[in-house]
């Protein structure tokens, strides 16, 4: 089936307001604070959120934590340093599991979610090379990512040649731009999949001008360094549905201010597991133990669900701030905080301490804060898209835009921005492969969550049975 361009449609239909997005830190025990006294401090000082701008209503010299108000906007709320605070009167420990505000409710008759129906990242742009395709599984479907010459395009075919369903991520890109099997030379180009030519057919035949030589071509879009495809292929969701339901937009990856890398990592577990787990921050100075906090940092969650749960996802709200899924890939967090305490901060973990990319960000970010009278606090967005592949696998793309040192993120070479997420990810890589084995025979009544550093994990369990069926939808793969 003929793939349409939707880009123009979907960037005209785009809401450009940013989610609340929201980051867990690892400086408490830095310069000398516990997590409990960040979040048990009275004194308030208040940041406001206006869409990708955050203005500053008064200097806050201490860690922010974030509230909502009554209409529903975010704001920033700084805390300054109270010593001496017992840890129970974060969040008082529960005799019973933590209950959701919709779980007794009936969602039989509410709108369901369509996995099809949705935008999947398929690559990150600056990784894509034009000379040779790339193989990809997403939901089930594997995929063929090649530059189309003749389109000015990305393309995103389905990966197999409709002659003897080889491979099309095998093949060869040719002198004028064609995707070219490397089974029989079959050629392709175009958001029709056309078939150009067929070496073994007769010069006087047209066996090529036939639909059943051409391939299958998905919907895709490129948008702020991904590219995305659509999965579904029905009379009408190309033109309408996806154009009316684009790709997570945020702002800050068009800020020029901000400095940022994106990078990738696939693993082996499922997207089920990694979507419940990045909703999970009580496992960070655990699990992450001197690469994203301490154990000795740890205590009490008073994690709440800030919106009912529908199909689109749901709000939840953290000690440090809004912590949202969107359904089906995005997870988004964030933190502010004011200049001098990054200063402070290893923001790339104990292990990385003594590289220099670590020590530029300390003084360019120490100079801000000296030399400005009125410095703005400085901003982490944390933004995963993560991507089902198979039952048991999946895949994690992610973005980290913070709006100091900027020039410094921009230059630091790539392996080493890649080092710290992947020492995050290899650290809880077995534990989360074997709950999910386990899980697998138990269920979800194995789980006891008696607290309410829980909740947003049960309202993960919760969307996912009551509105997406339990599991994504593989498309009859598996």
């Amino acid at each position: 089936m003929a793939g349409v361009n939707v880009q123009a449609a979907v960037l005209s239909t785009r809401d450009t307001t940013i989610p609340n997005l929201d980051f867990q830190h690892s400086f408490c025990k830095q310069y000398g604070r516990s997590s409990a006294d960040i979040r048990n401090s009275q004194e308030q000082k208040t940041f406001t959120r206006r869409s990708s701008h955050y203005k500053s209503n008064s200097l806050a010299a201490t860690p922010t934590s974030w509230e909502r108000n009554s209409v529903g906007s975010a704001k920033y709320r700084s805390v300054p340093h109270r010593r001496h605070v017992k840890v129970s009167a974060i969040a008082e420990p529960l005799t019973e599991p933590p209950q959701l505000e919709s779980a007794s409710k009936d969602t039989s008759k509410e709108a369901k979610f369509d996995w099809n129906k949705q935008w999947y990242p398929v690559a990150i742009i600056k990784d894509l090379e034009e000379d040779q395709p790339l193989a990809v599984t997403v939901i089930g479907r594997p995929l063929a990512v090649w530059w189309d010459k003749s389109s000015n395009k990305w393309q995103v075919y389905a990966d197999k040649c409709p002659h003897r369903l080889a491979p099309l991520s095998e093949g060869s890109i040719t002198q004028d731009g064609q995707l070219r099997c490397s089974y029989h030379g079959w050629t392709f180009k175009g958001d029709s999949g056309e078939c150009t030519f067929i070496p073994q057919a007769p010069s006087d035949s047209k066996p090529h001008t036939s639909t059943k030589a051409c391939v299958t071509v998905y919907p895709s879009i490129e948008q702020q360094g991904f590219l995305w495809f659509w999965p579904d292929l029905s009379q009408g969701a190309i033109n309408i549905e996806a154009a009316a339901n684009p790709p997570p937009f945020f702002p800050e990856l068009n800020d020029p201010t901000y400095g940022f890398d994106m990078s990738v990592r696939e693993v082996e577990y499922g997207y089920d597991t990694l979507v419940e787990n990045l909703l999970d921050p009580a496992h960070f100075v655990n699990s992450h133990h001197k690469i994203q906090g301490r154990r000795e940092d740890g205590g009490p969650w008073n994690l709440k669900l800030e919106s009912k749960i529908s199909a689109p996802g749901f709000k939840g709200m953290a000690d440090f701030g809004p912590y949202d899924f969107t359904a089906p890939c995005t997870v988004t967090m964030n933190a502010s905080y004011p200049p001098e305490i990054s200063i402070r901060t290893n923001l790339y973990g104990d292990h990385s301490e003594n590289l220099l990319v670590h020590a530029l960000i300390v003084l360019l970010t120490s100079l801000k804060a000296r030399l400005s009278k009125n410095p703005a606090p400085n901003i982490v967005a944390t933004i995963f898209f993560c991507v089902p592949v198979s039952p048991g696998r999946s895949r994690c793309y992610w973005a980290f835009p913070r709006n100091f040192a900027a020039f410094t993120l921009k230059n630091v070479p790539q392996w080493i921005q890649h080092r710290m997420p992947n020492l995050v990810f290899d650290s809880d890589m077995l534990l989360l492969h074997v709950v999910e084995r386990k899980l697998e025979h138990e269920g979800l009544s194995g789980y006891y969550s008696p607290t309410k550093a829980d909740v947003l994990v049960l309202a993960f369990r919760k969307w996912l049975n009551s509105f997406a069926g339990g599991a994504p939808d593989w498309g009859g793969t598996f």
